[in-house]
C-alpha cells in the first residue's frame, strides 16, 4: 500500500518505524518545518524529520496543507492512504478525501473522552484509572470520525503522563498496521463515536503547572505525575520555584492549614490528606531526593508553601 505519512513529535516516531519495517511503500514523509531553538537560532528538525532522512524517505515541511500548491504536490503522490500520528497542522478536506482510503489517526485517549490537543495529560491529570489508543478515520471534526480500532490498557496508580505517552506511541504503530491490513482485506468495521462521556482535553498552560495545595492529595499527586519530568509541577517558597518530581501520599484527616510542611521531611498538609515529596528541584539544579534537598535548602516544620 502507498503511505503518506503525517507527524512531527517523538509520539510518532514508532508508528513510521514499524511503516519502515513493513512491506508498504511510503511515498512521502510530512513534518512540521524545522524550528529555531539555542543560542545561535540554528533551525531543529523534528524527530520524524530525522527518521525519514535516516532512511532515504522524502520529506516535505510544508507550513500549511491548505494551499493549492502544497495540496497538488500532496496529490501527485497519489497515496492509497494518509497516516497521521501528532502532526500539527490542520488537514483540509479536500486532503481527507484525497486518497482511497482517506487519513487515519493515531488517538491516545477512550473516545470521546479527551477529544483534543493534550489527551494523555489530562487522563493522568484526571486520574483515570484506564484509557485506550484508538486508530481513528479522520474527518473534519475534532477527533470525532469513527473508530477503526481501539485497544484499552490501563493506568497504574503511579504512572506518568511520560510513561504513558511512550506506551501509547508503540501501541499505536502495531494499529496502525493492523487497520493497514484490514484495508487491505476489506474487513475494516468503522465504528461511529457516541456523544455520552465527551470531554474534551485542552492544551494545558504554565498556569496549570503550579499546586494549589487546597486540592486534594490525590489530586496533586495527579498533577505531579502529569508534568514530570517537564515541566515540572511546582509550588514557591522564599520566592523561588521548586518543582515535585515525584510524591507519594496518603488520605489521613488533619485540622493544618493547607500547604503546611507538617514535619521535617516535608510531609504537606493538603485540602484532603497529606503529600510526601520524594524527589525535588530547584531552578537550574539537578533533580535530587527530599533528604538530600533538604540538606542544601532547609523547609522547616510549621512552614506555609505557596
Amino acid at each position: 500500500m502507498k503511505v503518506v505519512f503525517m507527524g512531527t513529535p517523538d509520539f510518532a516516531v514508532p508508528a513510521l518505524q514499524k511503516l519502515i519495517e513493513s512491506n508498504h511503500e511510503i511515498i512521502g514523509v510530512y513534518t512540521k518545518p524545522p524550528k529555531p531553538a539555542g543560542r545561535g537560532y540554528q533551525e531543529i528538525k523534528s524527530k520524524i524529520h530525522l527518521l525519514a532522512e535516516q532512511n532515504g524517505l522524502n520529506v516535505y515541511a510544508p507550513t500549511t496543507l491548505k494551499s493549492e500548491l502544497n495540496f497538488n504536490q500532496l496529490a501527485a503522490l497519489q497515496p492509497d492512504v494518509i497516516v497521521v500520528a501528532a502532526y500539527g497542522l490542520i488537514l483540509p478536506k479536500n486532503v481527507l478525501e484525497l486518497s482511497k482510503f482517506g487519513a487515519i489517526n493515531i488517538h491516545p485517549s477512550k473516545l470521546p473522552r479527551w477529544r483534543g490537543a493534550a489527551p494523555i495529560q489530562h487522563t493522568i491529570l484526571a486520574g483515570d484509572k484506564d484509557t485506550s489508543v484508538c486508530i481513528m478515520q479522520m474527518d473534519e471534526g475534532l477527533d470525532t470520525g469513527d473508530i477503526l480500532l481501539q485497544k484499552e490498557l490501563q493506568v497504574p496508580h503511579d504512572m506518568t503522563a511520560y510513561e504513558l505517552h511512550d506506551i501509547a506511541a508503540k501501541i499505536g504503530g502495531d494499529m496502525v498496521l493492523e487497520v493497514l491490513s484490514q484495508f487491505e482485506s476489506n474487513t475494516a468495521n468503522p465504528q461511529k463515536q457516541t456523544e455520552e462521556g465527551l470531554v474534551y482535553a485542552s492544551k494545558l498552560t504554565r498556569e496549570d503547572e503550579a499546586i494549589d495545595w487546597t486540592k486534594s492529595a490525590f489530586e496533586i499527586n495527579c498533577q505531579i505525575r502529569t508534568f514530570t519530568p517537564r515541566p515540572g509541577a511546582y509550588f514557591k517558597f522564599n520566592n523561588e520555584i521548586i518543582k515535585i518530581i515525584k510524591a507519594t501520599y496518603d488520605d489521613s484527616v488533619h485540622t493544618h492549614k493547607a500547604g503546611e510542611v507538617l514535619d521535617d521531611n516535608l510531609s504537606i498538609a493538603c485540602g484532603k490528606g497529606v503529600l510526601k515529596p520524594l524527589l525535588l528541584q530547584r531552578e537550574g539544579k539537578k533533580q535530587i531526593y527530599t533528604d538530600a534537598f533538604l540538606h542544601g535548602f532547609p523547609i522547616p516544620k510549621n512552614s506555609v508553601l505557596s
